[in-house]
């Protein structure tokens, strides 16, 4: 029965691994048509697929099949079936979306495609989970992480829905605009994806993980106050500033005070050492992340950083590949979703390489940018390191069917 299930979900991954593939091309082209001339497709039709496409062909993909391996070791064939429908819908409209935000870009229609269709799988997922989970031991480390998760998948998908009203409505402003897209990402990057994600790595924690369930409590308790992080430009009251500061401060110690803990887990783990360097690659970029995020309650200085698009595009992918990608990555090393072979271990560390050089290519035209010093050849150099990005994903696919 487990050796099925690892084969299941061996093969789940694979497909998540080529979304990953789609969205590094989307990435790659992208920057071809800023580094180069390409007249096909509009750009911001591109930036709307790469964008929803990395979120719910690559990210929630992953995540469903990570939450559902945690819960199907106790259902039966029959109750596992239809978390594999859901999964293999949610591909298959990820997919649609990608297609209609290409070739049609992001009208009031494509938006409503794709947050309904999130809406439906996220409200079922959550609904079949909580149902199921009475079946779990009581004694799991997962279930309120995971369910946490998932409630907050729902509550994100309320943002795209009020931008699609805005458009139909016809009263569109940007501080609306700004507000919605802002409270969509903190409730996924945030919520979603960080408590699914902590919830996938209790399969790797020991069961007497020390405070575990009071880090729990700590970060559900603050991810909604966290949120106006976002909209400090909006003029919060003083009250609720205050909230927000003080709920930030102990989100980043109580992250501190954690990987304080799990480092030496993976120091003393059994697994290759170049498995573990995804693992503190995603921890290190986690905790870069809550630094940034703790520096923000500064709202004059969060106004002015910012305030650079470049800068904003390489936070968002210090979340998305640094933390969230790599996370992916190094959990399907350790419980054998990738194949532990020498063609794995080149396209994975390529991968890796790729990351971290997009994060300091990012980086450095965006310290340029702040002092309005122009850097030659850098859309050149990102549309590069976006090629490797590209090459090493693919890589990743076809080393799965690799042996050596």
């Amino acid at each position: 029965m487990e050796k099925e299930i690892k084969t299941i979900f061996k093969n789940w991954f694979w497909w998540g691994f080529l979304s990953l593939v789609v969205v590094a091309f989307y990435g790659t082209l992208m920057r071809y048509k800023i580094a180069f001339s390409f007249p096909f497709f509009e750009q911001k039709n591109l930036l709307y697929a790469h964008f929803n496409f990395a979120f719910s062909g690559w990210i929630n993909h992953a995540l469903y099949c990570g939450l559902a391996y945690l819960i199907f070791p106790f259902l039966s064939s029959a109750n596992q079936k239809k978390y594999k429908w859901l999964i293999v819908f949610n591909l298959i409209c990820a997919y649609i979306a990608a297609l209609l935000f290409t070739f049609i870009g992001s009208k009031t229609d494509t938006i409503i495609f794709s947050a309904l269709s999130t809406l439906i799988i996220a409200i079922l997922f959550a609904v079949f989970y909580i149902r199921d989970n009475k079946l779990i031991p009581k004694d799991n480390l997962f279930s309120s992480w995971a369910i946490t998760g998932l409630l907050l998948n729902i509550l994100s998908v309320v943002g795209p829905f009020l931008l699609a009203y805005m458009m139909v409505s016809k009263t569109f402003t940007q501080d609306k605009y700004l507000i919605y897209k802002y409270y969509f990402l903190h409730f996924q990057y945030n919520g979603w994806f960080f408590f699914a994600s902590m919830a996938m790595l209790t399969t790797i924690l020991p069961k007497n993980f020390p405070n575990l369930n009071q880090y729990f409590k700590v970060f559900a308790a603050t991810v909604i106050p966290t949120f106006f992080l976002s909209i400090l430009w909006f003029k919060l009251p003083l009250w609720l500033y205050i909230i927000t500061v003080i709920t930030t401060i102990i989100q980043m110690i109580a992250w501190l005070y954690f990987i304080k803990k799990y480092i030496p887990l993976l120091i003393n783990d059994k697994k290759p050492s170049w498995v573990h360097i995804f693992m503190y690659a995603a921890t290190f970029a986690m905790t870069v992340k809550f630094i940034l995020q703790t520096i923000s309650i500064i709202p004059s200085l969060s106004h002015f950083v910012f305030g650079f698009r470049s800068i904003i595009i390489a936070y968002l992918h210090l979340i998305l590949l640094g933390v969230y990608s790599l996370f992916i990555i190094g959990y399907s090393l350790y419980n054998g979703f990738l194949s532990n072979s020498n063609s794995t271990k080149f396209a994975t560390i390529a991968f890796l390489v790729g990351v971290v050089l997009n994060e300091l290519v990012l980086g450095i035209q965006g310290a340029a940018g702040l002092i309005y010093l122009p850097i030659p050849h850098i859309n050149e150099a990102l549309f590069a390191v976006t090629l490797l990005l590209f090459g090493s994903s693919i890589f990743i696919v076809i080393s799965q069917k690799i042996r050596k």
